[in-house]
C-alpha cells in the first residue's frame, strides 16, 4: 500500500503533484489534508505550502487475486488467475500446466482455497462479497457428477422408501443436490440438511 505527503501553493497543487508521484487518479486514493498553507502577509512574510497525504486504496479483489495466485504457484507452479465479478459474487479461475493439483480429493483442496480467498476480499471489501474459486473448469463438472448422483439416488429412496444419507459436502455442492430433485418425481422427493460444521450433509428421503 503505497502513500506519499506532496506540498503545493494550494491544497488542489498538493494534490495533484502527489497523484503524478503515484500515478493514480483521486478515486484511488484516501486523501488527509495536513496543513492548508497559508499566502502570508502581502504574499511574502509567513508564506507556507498546503501539505495532504495520499494512500492508495487496497482494492480487496486485486489483493485476493495476488493472495490465490501465490497459493497455487506454491502447490502447482507457474499460475494464472481471471476475475470475473458481478454485485454480490467474485469468480476466480486459476489456470496452468499443474492446475488439476488444486483440486484435491473431491474439491477439498479448492474448497479450501475457496475459504481463504473469502475471507481475504471480505478483510477489505464493504459489502459482503461470495467468492468461487474453480481451475480446470472443475465445479462444472462437479455439478454435472452430483445432478446426476442425485437423480439416480432419488431413484432408489421411490423404490425402497428409505432415506439415503450423502457425504459430507460444502453448502454449494449441497444446494445443486437440492435444486436437482426440487419437484422431482411429482414431490414425493424431499431433501434436508442435518450435522454441524465439517459434517453437515445432505438426506434425500421420500415424503411419505
Amino acid at each position: 500500500m503505497r502513500n506519499v505527503t506532496a506540498a503545493g501553493r494550494n491544497v488542489d497543487e498538493a494534490v495533484q503533484s502527489g497523484l503524478q508521484e503515484l500515478e493514480l487518479t483521486m478515486d484511488k486514493v484516501e486523501m488527509t489534508v495536513i496543513d492548508e498553507g497559508n499566502k502570508g502577509f502581502l504574499g511574502i512574510f509567513g508564506k507556507k505550502p498546503a501539505v495532504v497525504k495520499l494512500v492508495e486504496k487496497i482494492d480487496p479483489i486485486q489483493q485476493a487475486k495476488s493472495y490465490l495466485k501465490t497459493i497455487a504457484e506454491a502447490i502447482a507452479g507457474k499460475s494464472d488467475v481471471t476475475v470475473q465479478e458481478n454485485k454480490k459474487t467474485v469468480s476466480f479461475h486459476i489456470t496452468g500446466e499443474k492446475a488439476a493439483l488444486l483440486i484435491g480429493k473431491r474439491g477439498q483442496t479448492l474448497n479450501a482455497l475457496e475459504t481463504l480467498t473469502q475471507l481475504v476480499i471480505n478483510r477489505y471489501s464493504g459489502p459482503f462479497k461470495h467468492v468461487t474459486v474453480d481451475a480446470e473448469n472443475y465445479r462444472l463438472k462437479r455439478k454435472e457428477t452430483l445432478s446426476q448422483l442425485a437423480t439416480r439416488l432419488a431413484d432408489q429412496v421411490l423404490k425402497t422408501k428409505k432415506a439415503v444419507h450423502l457425504e459430507p459436502m460444502p453448502s454449494s455442492e449441497r444446494k445443486v443436490i437440492h435444486d436437482t430433485l426440487s419437484g422431482y418425481a411429482n414431490h414425493q422427493i424431499k431433501t434436508y440438511s442435518m450435522g454441524e460444521g465439517e459434517n453437515r450433509h445432505l438426506v434425500i428421503s421420500h415424503k411419505k
